[in-house]
Order: structure tokens, then sequence, then C-alpha cells
């Protein structure tokens, strides 16, 4: 690719409690490039060793979740939500809900003939649903989070009743 192409790249970062994610967008908006990493709470290594191997170098905009710390330098800034929302879109079309699940907090987003009617999130009490769902995939001898989501995705069965006030309570059922 000469220079001209690297340019025309769009690098966005999700930068959330526990993990932060990457995704390089060509000048079409197709994903070119993602990675996903646990940073431990040493964020600026994290995303320094994420961007290290990327193969554009100078990209023509950055754009980041809001939580995104404000060290991290970008074109432009949104709401994590918002973004997901789009995402989803641009990926899938129509959407009916999207499962937004974090490291400490969930969001279950609902759309009414494709347009966002509103969310329902977690309380406190529930914090740690994102690390709660990485140590099911453990204690399922899964290979990791993305193998859990590739079976919940592939399931025809009815979702099985698990309790949603407490990731304690949810662990027994």
């Amino acid at each position: 690719m000469d220079n001209q192409q690297h340019r025309a790249h769009v690098l966005g970062l999700d930068i959330g409690s526990v993990s932060a994610g990457m995704v390089v967008l060509d000048q079409g908006a197709n994903v070119v490039e993602t990675r996903y990493r646990f940073h431990h709470g040493n964020i600026a290594e994290t995303v320094r060793e994420m961007l290290a191997g990327v193969h554009t170098r100078e990209p023509a905009a950055v754009a980041v979740t809001d939580q995104t710390p404000g060290f991290i330098r970008a074109d432009h800034r949104c709401d994590d939500r918002v973004a997901v929302i789009e995402a989803a879109r641009h990926l899938h079309g129509r959407v009916g809900s999207i499962l937004h699940v974090g490291g400490e907090k969930f969001a279950m987003l609902f759309f009414e003939n494709g347009r966002y009617k509103g969310l329902k999130t977690n309380t406190s009490c529930a914090a740690g649903t994102g690390s709660f769902l990485d140590q099911q995939a453990g204690r399922l001898k899964l290979a990791g989070i993305e193998e859990l989501a590739a079976t919940a995705a592939s399931s025809r069965q009815e979702p099985p009743r698990i309790a949603s006030r407490c990731a304690v309570f949810a662990k027994t059922d």
C-alpha cells in the first residue's frame, strides 16, 4: 500500500475499566484490523503495544469513546453506547437489541423498527459482569470469552434463567 492508502484509515479506540479495544477502518468503513487486550491498569503501555504492530502508521483520523483517558489524543470522542449502536448497524444492518457487556457494567439497548428506544443497565451490585463472563468461560473449559460468545450466538435453545442482580447468585445458576 502506498502512503495515501495508509492515511485513508481511521483508528478507533475504546478503553474500558479492564480492557482496550482497537479497530482500523479503511476509507470504505471496512474493518481492516482489530485488537483487544486486558490492560491490567496499565493503559498507556497496553495501547502502545497494540499500536506497535498496526499496519497504518499515520491514520487520517483517530476516534475514541468517551471513557478513553484524555492523555490519548483524538480527532473525535463519542459516547461508547453510540459507538456500539453505529458499529452494530454498520456490520449487521437493522438491530433488534444489543447487550453491551463491559468489565464492570452492562447495558441492554432496545430498538423498535430499527430505531433506538432505550436501555436498561445493571445496578452496582452486579459490577464485574464482563469479568464474571470471563470466569464462566474458564469454568466451562472454553478457550475464552470469544468461544463463549460464539457458543451463545449459535445456540437456538431457550436462554437459561440466570440471576441478573448479582454475579455471586448467577455463578450458582
